[in-house]
């Protein structure tokens, strides 16, 4: 390892870094705000949530399709745009519709009553012919609300366990970072879904909870440097460049382990379906996060308290 401090300033800069995370997450709660004083949704939940409406159905006509097709890949998609379009007749356009391995197709979508769910059969059957309808399931709204609070529960719980491993494995101001670390992550990714109205179900959850694990792992990569180099260095360095140079020395890890990560995701984004594309979104935005507030966040938080302490 070599002995020469680095130049590079990343922590005297930590006022930059927490303004440009303030301000995204400060524009996530005025939309949300906005939203609550109009007495609608703070934020744009899914059916898991707010409780709805499942069919699982099979139709011939797509099961002759795809015995007919060599693509069935744009099959599929265009059966469920077309599907789509008959439920736009509802204002039920933003549904989730799946086609399952076993050719089924799921529908999910707002609560419909007996009425309705005939009605809209009787669509389908007119627009693509005989059908059989295998499932019909309802979320009524006390279960989505109490997958809503499980929800909650689940990120409260993980990020008490991140904090007790960092202050285990390393002393309670890192736990302490790391935490808030994380908390900016979801705070940010809760945010953008404020912003640009996506839709929070439980593969959002999901998602959340995939780039806390993440982002925890490159912070406590950053953090072994950090001691190691506290440990080394400490009578020759002030703090400040300390973690400094920890964080220049694992710059290019941090870098590489992001951008073959962002590759799969931008390949996900590109030629995945239309239900997963929101999950990949929400990871594409929970990486970056989680990259720069392992560099730029939780490290300038251990200057910060370590500062403090000394």
């Amino acid at each position: 390892m070599s002995q020469t401090p680095s130049k590079i300033r990343v922590i005297q800069k930590k006022n930059l870094w927490f303004m440009l995370s303030l301000t995204i997450i400060g524009l996530g709660l005025i939309v949300m705000g906005q939203r609550y004083l109009h007495q609608d949704p703070v934020l744009n939940f899914g059916i898991d949530f707010t409780g709805g409406s499942s069919l699982i159905l099979r139709f011939d006509k797509l099961n002759t399709e795809l015995n007919n097709t060599d693509t069935p890949k744009e099959t599929r998609i265009r059966f469920i745009q077309d599907v789509r379009g008959v439920l736009s007749r509802y204002q039920l356009d933003k549904s989730i519709i799946q086609i399952a391995q076993d050719r089924e197709v799921i529908i999910r979508t707002i609560p419909l009553t007996n009425t309705q769910r005939v009605t809209l059969l009787s669509l389908l059957e007119e627009r693509f012919g005989t059908l059989e309808l295998l499932e019909v399931d309802i979320i009524g709204p006390s279960i989505g609300e109490e997958l809503r609070q499980m929800s909650i529960w689940i990120i409260c719980m993980v990020s008490i366990a991140l904090l007790l491993y960092c202050s285990w494995r390393f002393e309670l101001l890192y736990g302490v970072s790391a935490l808030l670390a994380v908390l900016h992550d979801a705070l940010i990714m809760v945010s953008f879904a404020a912003l640009f109205n996506i839709e929070v179900n439980t593969a959002f959850v999901a998602a959340v909870l995939t780039i806390l694990g993440y982002s925890i792992n490159d912070t406590i990569v950053i953090f072994d440097r950090i001691r190691e180099n506290m440990n080394r260095y400490l009578k020759q360095w002030d703090i400040l460049t300390i973690i400094n140079t920890s964080i220049y020395q694992m710059l290019g890890r941090t870098i590489h382990t992001s951008t073959t990560t962002l590759l799969v995701i931008v390949c996900l984004l590109i030629f995945g379906g239309t239900t997963i594309k929101p999950f990949a979104l929400v990871l594409l935005v929970g990486v970056i996060s989680g990259t720069y507030s392992s560099l730029l966040i939780a490290s300038p938080l251990v200057a910060l308290f370590a500062t403090k302490r000394r």
